[in-house]
């Protein structure tokens, strides 16, 4: 198409985005969708070639980012409309992913990113400025070698391997789980790599297991107040706690929470 083509098509999209917001035309709207729908497909057969996930799943994610692209084109935008519905559609896929990996991360670091999140954005605002890795890390009580492999964590995703393949299986670079520790410990509350040992310690037990270990760690009770909580004589849960470094701690000395 030449580029008084492009234009002429251009003009048209926004007298249909016009339409659709002024006048809830959805004709207007299945129109623009029609016209961008060799856009929406390509982004989304991309995406679902390399992460495996369900085509018409993607397509959906991929229609929510072409309906944000109509509700948010600025009418006056030297950029041409088919350009800004190309970087939406990609940024919700983008974002879906990121939100389904992070559902599928250990407790641990889904609340560590979270925290190192939170950290960030107060920091800006009262620095001013982007915090540094160091600043962060004092914040959050993690080393700052502990701060960049969690933010490794929080980008790796099948969709990162898109862009910047790394030594990782499935070509995502691979956090170093050992370089997350506290930087120094804190009364009652579990250091970062303790916790990471236990919720890791904790995948390979029996359920039964499972529960006298959460019970004795994350709601610090006694093994006689566990026996009554699963109706078991409190002598028998002895053999149910594990020991080793994947249970650093002795039971109910602090918390994890």
């Amino acid at each position: 198409m030449t580029v008084a083509g492009q234009q002429v098509e251009n003009d048209q999209v926004v007298r249909l985005v016009k339409a659709y917001r002024e006048k809830g035309d959805r004709r207007a709207v299945e129109r623009i969708f029609a016209m961008h729908g060799r856009i929406l497909h390509h982004i989304v057969r991309r995406y679902s070639n390399s992460s495996g996930e369900p085509y018409e799943d993607l397509l959906q994610v991929g229609y929510v980012g072409l309906i944000k692209a109509v509700n948010g084109y600025k009418m006056d935008s030297k950029a041409k409309f088919s350009s800004y519905a190309y970087s939406m559609i990609d940024g919700e896929l983008r974002h879906h992913f990121r939100d389904t990996a992070m559902v599928k991360k250990p407790r641990w670091a889904r609340t560590l990113c979270s925290r190192i999140s939170e950290s960030t954005a107060r920091l800006s605002g009262e620095l001013g400025r982007p915090p540094l890795i160091e600043e962060i890390a004092r914040d959050v009580n993690v080393t700052p070698e502990g701060v960049v492999e969690v933010m490794k964590l929080s980008l790796d995703t099948n969709v990162s391997s898109l862009d910047a393949p790394g030594p990782g299986s499935d070509g995502n670079e691979v956090p170093n789980l050992a370089a997350i520790k506290s930087l120094q410990y804190e009364s009652f509350s579990l250091q970062i790599e303790d916790r990471i040992l236990l919720e890791q310690g904790l995948e390979s037990l029996s359920e039964l297991q499972q529960r006298v270990v959460y019970l004795s760690f994350y709601k610090d009770l006694s093994q006689t107040e566990i026996g009554e909580r699963l109706g078991l004589p409190h002598h028998c849960l002895g053999h149910q706690i594990p020991q080793g470094e994947a249970f650093p701690a002795p039971v109910g000395s602090y918390s994890v929470e």
